[in-house]
């Protein structure tokens, strides 16, 4: 996966400028949120996502490094399976931000963790 221009309702999208090489606090974090980095390693893109997708729909976060603007990326991504029984009423990705009722629990989740690392990198956090 990689960062796209999406729609707010799809991904929620925070951008902003970093001192110093932001990749170590971002793989520090990682670990102890859940995360694990399936794309991108040692590159300037790098996904990372939290879940499986059995009981939770997988929480995905790609982050982008370009010049000193690091853009972040955070979306839950719900499975074939669940979107299949809910007769595709599910968006295949839904942003973290709180509002709304779909996905609740798993959006929730993810924009508490997400937050915290966006505090973290002194970016502002999603509502």
């Amino acid at each position: 996966m990689s960062l796209v221009v999406a729609a707010p309702k799809k991904r929620s999208t925070v951008s902003g400028a970093v001192t110093g090489e932001p990749w170590a606090l971002i793989d520090a974090w990682a670990p102890g949120a859940g995360y694990r980095l399936t794309a991108g390693a040692g590159t300037n893109t790098r996904t990372y996502q939290k879940g499986t997708g059995f009981l939770v729909a997988p929480m995905m976060l790609v982050a982008a490094l370009e010049g000193r603007t690091l853009t972040i990326q955070g979306w839950v991504a719900p499975t074939f399976l669940a979107r299949l029984f809910a007769l595709f009423l599910l968006p295949a990705e839904t942003n973290i931000g709180t509002d709304g009722f779909v996905m609740l629990i798993p959006r929730r989740m993810a924009n508490k963790v997400v937050n915290g690392l966006l505090t973290q990198l002194g970016l502002p956090t999603i509502p």
